[in-house]
């Protein structure tokens, strides 16, 4: 073989083993910028990171096209991408507490409390993403050991994507250091200061939800194998391990909720009614992941299962107590004489009560009736009254007088959700089956979130969305419970895959 047939095996190897090599050397500036806030420093080091995101992007680009039947590359590619991030992700940690220490040294007072919320968030994404790599790769590891090849999961390409370019983003933002007599140096990246902590803490969210999705399906194509290999014919076991999953991400749900009532202390409520969205989204989620499974029917005489209690448990956190607790946070933080007419107290206790007796009908309830609820649902009714909160507390931000007219609106819709959560006569059709049905209605209602969350009308599209959904057993009673309870729509039987 000569040197120009070798020449695209030595590329690929390049590329694929100059990762780890260019990232710790981004590690190297980052020391040499925290200990001497040499300008050319941060920049080196951000070079070495955007060649190293170039590199990922490219080499298996290159690798499927002139070296197609190789077995070890796919091994070493994920073993480089553990190498990256076990290297980046603590360096972005440090980064981040390190700039929050430059700040507190300048005297900043106003908005101090956001940027610490943010280095610890920041942290909290580093640890979750290499918890997250860790346990996947084991995944996969085990599936290619005993099926020899495994299927591309598309979001474990997104995935692998968009962590490249957030690292750059967070390393360039983190050890950002303008220097007298630089100031040509650092020009081209002023923008990057300015950006508002609202857009990187929703960059960031997506970028955390896209690794827990991307983990759920490596369990949900993958888990399985594991789980067979372990229990053989042990059924009580094999409920025990697979019950993990979903109760793992019903407690990702009550953790989102506690997080949003953090959030709206720290005066963050559009960042708090984003992340009670992503509650809602988990909420959806844990139910249809335990149904797949077949976890819903309890093995023997139990009645309630201990997953079901764990709902109930993050469901009382976030579509009961948070909304309560957001909803009396910002009321109470409005100026005197704005929203004192109205029992904030009395009113964020009597819809906590109402959510809270709504999950225990829902618990015992004995004649369910299959696609619908008995009354407006928990996280219906969470994003309800989460709408009006958020603009009433938008409108606080920005001094409009109107403040007060939305206080009044956030307290009326809060009794309104708390009336309809216990209207048990009333069938509120199942929204989440309805999404499993039709996808594009998924799809649409996820992309409309996410360009709205940038806009100051995201208040307005909740209030609109649940506000159809309150009306909507007018026009729902009729269907058909065998229709509504349908989970997904039907598979086709020609791309239809086995879920083992």
């Amino acid at each position: 073989m000569t040197k120009l047939q070798k020449l695209p095996g030595n590329l690929a190897a390049v590329l694929t083993f100059g990762r780890p090599v260019l990232v710790f050397g981004a590690f190297a500036c980052a020391l040499w910028v925290m200990f001497t806030h040499y300008p050319p420093a941060y920049m080196l080091g951000l070079s070495f990171l955007i060649l190293s995101m170039l590199f990922d992007w490219i080499d298996g680009w290159f690798a499927v096209r002139f070296i197609p039947h190789s077995r070890l590359g796919p091994l070493v590619d994920r073993m480089m991408e553990r190498m990256v991030y076990a290297i980046i992700y603590p360096v972005l940690g440090a980064g981040m507490i390190w700039r929050l220490n430059r700040l507190s040294q300048t005297g900043l007072e106003e908005g101090f409390a956001n940027h610490q919320l943010h280095a610890l968030f920041v942290v909290a994404i580093g640890v979750l993403v290499l918890m997250r790599n860790q346990f996947a790769n084991f995944l996969i590891s085990f599936a290619h050991n005993r099926e020899g090849e495994v299927e591309s999961f598309e979001l474990n390409r997104l995935r692998t994507f968009v962590a490249a370019p957030m690292a750059v983003l967070l390393y360039a933002y983190a050890f950002y250091l303008p220097t007298d007599g630089w100031e040509s140096f650092y020009r081209m990246l002023d923008w990057l200061d300015q950006v508002p902590l609202r857009v990187l803490f929703v960059v960031e969210s997506l970028f955390l939800i896209i690794n827990i999705v991307s983990l759920t399906g490596n369990i949900r194509n993958y888990g399985m194998l594991a789980v067979d290999d372990i229990c053989e014919d042990d059924e009580i076991l094999r409920r025990r391990i697979l019950s993990v999953f979903p109760n793992t991400i019903t407690l990702m749900n009550g953790a989102m909720g506690a997080a949003a009532v953090v959030f709206a202390n720290f005066g963050r409520v559009r960042e708090a009614t984003f992340i009670l969205l992503g509650a809602a989204f988990f909420d959806k989620l844990d139910g249809t992941l335990a149904r797949r499974l077949g976890l819903t029917q309890p093995l023997g005489n139990k009645r309630v299962t201990t997953g079901a209690l764990l709902d109930d448990f993050s469901d009382l956190i976030s579509f009961c107590l948070a909304p309560a607790a957001i909803y009396y946070t910002v009321m109470t933080a409005m100026p005197p004489g704005v929203a004192d007419g109205l029992p904030h107290g009395m009113i964020a206790l009597t819809y906590a009560l109402a959510g809270s007796a709504r999950l225990v009908y829902f618990t015992l309830d004995k004649n369910p009736i299959p696609g619908f609820f008995k009354g407006m649902p928990v996280p219906a009714g969470a994003l309800m009254v989460i709408g009006p909160v958020e603009i009433a507390g938008m409108m606080y931000k920005l001094g409009n007088p109107d403040m007060a007219l939305w206080g009044m609106i956030a307290a009326g819709t809060m009794v309104t959700a708390a009336l309809a959560m216990n209207l048990y006569p009333v069938r509120f059709l199942h929204f989440g089956r309805l999404m499993g049905r039709h996808p594009a209605i998924t799809w649409g209602l996820a992309l409309l979130s996410l360009v709205l969350v940038f806009t100051p009308y995201l208040g307005l599209a909740l209030m609109a969305l649940t506000g159809i959904y309150l009306i909507s057993p007018v026009f729902t009673r009729r269907i058909d419970p065998r229709v509504a309870a349908v989970e997904s729509r039907a598979p086709n039987p020609k791309t239809a895959k086995k879920f083992r």
